[in-house]
């Protein structure tokens, strides 16, 4: 079995084509895949995104800005996770979708929309939300980031966990194929160990 770790950026235009790549990896392996998505938020994701859309990094206003929407958009992802990580991934997708045109605030009317169309419970999703936010839900993620030297998104660390030992970061990931040949090379028997970033 294959566990595979997902960093994403949660604002993330650019970690679509990886977050595609995993979640056709994880239907189509033949060999079991699990997968845990992680959101990933620290300076340098903030910078990313804000050099992606040609903004000002330096911007204090602007990346708090930005901090708020990504935290938001994490705090979502994290609520829905408790009614299905497929659900999760679902309303992920559907919020990054908000930030498209470079416009930074986060809607809350469009996110509840989102709950509901893909069928979360809208009641628990909220408490969840409320009591995820007084806790300090997204510091596992970093802290798993700190120790797989994940500090830009999106990123891929995957691990044969027939072999505790053999694993595999592979920095940003949006070719499926790419993906494929790595994740069959590491299930190999004869398979080396490893740890590094391709």
């Amino acid at each position: 079995m294959l566990e595979m770790f997902l960093f994403v950026n949660p604002l993330g235009a650019q970690c679509r084509q990886a977050e595609a790549a995993v979640f056709r990896l994880q239907q189509e392996s033949r060999q079991k895949v699990d997968l845990h998505v992680a959101m990933l938020l620290n300076f340098q994701v903030i910078t990313d995104i804000l050099t992606h859309h040609h903004q000002d990094p330096k911007d204090l206003n602007l990346r708090n800005l930005v901090n708020d929407a990504a935290y938001q958009v994490a705090l979502d992802f994290k609520a829905a996770q408790l009614q299905g990580n497929q659900k999760a991934r679902q309303l992920l997708l559907g919020e990054q979708e908000m930030f498209n045109d470079g416009n930074f605030t986060y809607d809350p009317a469009f996110a509840m929309a989102l709950v509901s169309g893909y069928h979360l419970n809208q009641a628990a999703f909220l408490d969840d939300r409320q009591r995820l936010a007084t806790t300090r839900c997204l510091d596992s993620d970093q802290h798993m980031a700190q120790e797989m030297g994940v500090t830009q998104a999106p990123d891929v660390v995957v691990f044969d966990t027939a072999s505790l030992d053999a694993g595999v970061k592979l920095g940003n990931t949006r070719n499926y194929q790419r993906l494929k040949a790595v994740c069959e090379k590491l299930a190999e028997p004869t398979s080396p160990s490893m740890l590094h970033v391709l």
